[in-house]
């Protein structure tokens, strides 16, 4: 994981006991041969403190799993990476999740994932947010593109490689070319080599300033 300040916020906040961070998290999930006995799912995040004005890039290999379980984790592993109680907006553009968090649909199926991903909402404070695919949010299509990269790639990407590719959001807005960033992360992903291109095996999911920050210790 990678984590980029910004600006450091020095508004007139409380104690650090006192202190809720509120975040956004932009995430999404890619199933490359979805079906198929080689089937390859990954996942991105872009996790934004805005109080600290701080960026974090999430992007795992989630192994031999469907698209709607990888959408799922795709929430459940940025959860995940949160470090204390924090106000959370989850952005994603999968109707099967929203709608099911929001309590529009049943926990029918994938009940594994489900009860994982409620337990990573312990503690927080959780609104949930559908948008359109491909539909120009920004950071929405970084989730997408680090989840396609995870999945091509049979790998996570190491921390130091988003770490890198923080630095092309480092002005925190919406308003960066992601045309560039598709440029650098493909630069980031041919490094990986043809080890990462032959299939692997099932990722293991169990693996996992002045204001306190929410998204590392």
């Amino acid at each position: 994981m990678s984590v980029v300040r910004l600006l450091e916020n020095k508004s007139g906040i409380g104690s650090a006991d006192e202190y809720t961070p509120l975040v956004r998290i932009y995430a999404d999930a890619s199933c490359l041969r979805n079906g198929a006995f080689h089937e390859s799912a990954g996942c991105g995040a872009v996790m934004i403190d805005h109080n600290r004005l701080e960026v974090k890039l999430v992007a795992k290999y989630l192994g031999q799993v469907t698209n709607q379980q990888a959408e799922i984790l795709a929430c459940t592993k940025a959860l995940e990476q949160l470090h204390r109680s924090c106000r959370v907006e989850i952005v994603s553009d999968s109707r099967y999740v929203i709608d099911t968090m929001a309590g529009l649909n049943r926990m029918r199926t994938n009940r594994v994932f489900w009860t994982r991903l409620v337990k990573a909402c312990y503690g927080h404070h959780i609104s949930w947010r559908w948008v359109k695919g491909h539909s120009g949010v920004a950071f929405q299509e970084v989730a997408d593109r680090l989840a396609r990269s995870s999945a091509k790639v049979c790998s996570d990407l190491s921390g130091e490689d988003l770490e890198e590719l923080s630095g092309h959001l480092s002005n925190g807005s919406e308003q960066f070319d992601i045309g560039d960033f598709e440029v650098e992360l493909e630069k980031v992903v041919s490094r990986y080599g043809i080890a990462h291109q032959s299939f692997v095996p099932g990722a293991n999911l169990d693996r996992i300033g002045t204001l306190p920050s929410a998204l590392s210790a």
